[in-house]
C-alpha cells in the first residue's frame, strides 16, 4: 500500500520548521535581554527615596511595562532553551540526572518569568495609583511605599533567584552534555561559562548588554550563551538538512527499503 502523496514532504517540512523554531529559541534567549539593555529603553529610577522612585516609574509606566514584557518573552525562550538542551543531552546522559537538571532550569525559568510578568502589569499600576495620591506618598505611609519599592525593583528576590536557578539548570546540563557526549565541547563550554558568570554576577538577566569591566562584564554571559545556542542551533539545522538531502540513488536520506513511499520496493 502506497503512502499518500505528499506525506513524506509534509513531515519533512514540519521537521524543518521545528528545527528552525528550536534555533530561534536558542538564539533568542540570550539575544533578547541583550538587545533590551543595549536599546537603553529600561527606565532608570534615580530618586534618592522610594517616593521619588515611584513618581519616576509612574511617569514612564508604559515604557516600564513594554521593557518587562520583552524580558518576560526572554524568560519563555529560556524555558524552551532548557527543554531543547535537555533533549540533546538526554541522547547519551542518564535520564535521572538529565531530568533533574532540566527540572531545576524549568523551575527557575517559571519563577523568573512570573516575576517579570508582575513587572508588566501589577507594579506599574500600583506605582501610578500611588503617585496620584498624596496620601500614598505621605510620610505616614512610608512603610507601604518602601515595601512597594523593595518588592517592585529594589530587591525583587524572585527575579534574581529565578535567573540563578535557570542558569544553574543550564550549567548542569552543560556538564552532563560534555561528560556523556550529548553536547560538543564548543557547545558545552560557553554554555557552562555563561551560566556560571550570570550566577556569580546575579543581574537577573537585566544587564546582559553591559560589557563594563567594573560591573564584571555581565554582557559576556549573554555572548557565551549566544555562542553555545548558535552552535547547537547550527548543528540541529545541519542535521535536518542532511536528512532531507537525497542519496546518490535518488532516495531521500532516512527513507529505508521497504518503507511506504520509498524508492525501493520491499523484498
Amino acid at each position: 500500500m502506497e503512502a499518500p502523496a505528499g506525506t513524506g514532504s509534509g513531515r519533512s517540512a514540519e521537521a524543518t520548521l521545528l528545527a528552525a523554531a528550536k534555533a530561534l529559541c536558542l538564539i533568542g534567549f540570550p539575544a533578547l535581554p541583550m538587545l533590551v539593555y543595549l536599546s537603553g529603553t529600561h527606565p532608570a529610577l534615580y530618586g534618592p527615596g522610594a517616593g521619588e522612585q515611584i513618581a519616576q516609574l509612574a511617569a514612564s509606566a508604559t515604557r516600564w511595562a513594554q521593557v518587562h514584557f520583552a524580558l518576560s518573552a526572554g524568560g519563555f525562550l529560556g524555558l524552551a532553551t532548557v527543554l531543547i538542551v535537555r533533549r540533546e543531552v538526554a541522547r547519551k546522559a542518564p535520564e535521572l540526572w538529565t531530568n533533574l537538571a532540566a527540572a531545576i532550569g524549568v523551575i527557575g525559568a517559571v519563577v523568573f518569568t512570573g516575576t517579570v510578568l508582575m513587572e508588566v502589569t501589577v507594579i506599574p499600576a500600583l506605582a501610578t495609583a500611588c503617585a496620584a495620591s498624596p496620601v500614598c506618598l505621605s510620610a505616614e505611609n512610608a512603610v507601604f511605599v518602601n515595601a512597594l519599592a523593595d518588592e517592585g525593583w529594589r530587591v525583587l528576590p524572585g527575579l534574581t533567584i529565578g535567573a540563578r536557578t535557570l542558569m544553574g539548570g543550564l550549567a548542569l546540563l552543560a556538564v552532563l552534555g560534555f561528560v556523556y557526549g550529548g553536547l560538543r565541547s564548543w557547545e558545552a563550554a560557553p554554555l557552562f561559562a555563561g551560566s556560571v558568570l550570570e550566577i556569580s554576577l546575579n543581574t537577573g538577566l537585566h544587564a546582559w548588554g553591559d560589557f563594563r569591566m567594573a560591573r564584571g562584564m555581565p554582557g559576556a554571559a549573554a555572548v557565551a550563551i549566544l555562542v553555545a545556542g548558535g552552535a547547537i542551533a547550527w548543528r540541529l539545522l545541519r542535521e535536518r538538512t542532511e536528512v532531507d538531502e537525497p542519496e546518490p540513488g535518488g532516495t531521500p536520506a532516512g527513507f529505508g527499503e521497504g518503507v511506504p513511499g520509498s524508492a525501493e520496493p520491499a523484498p
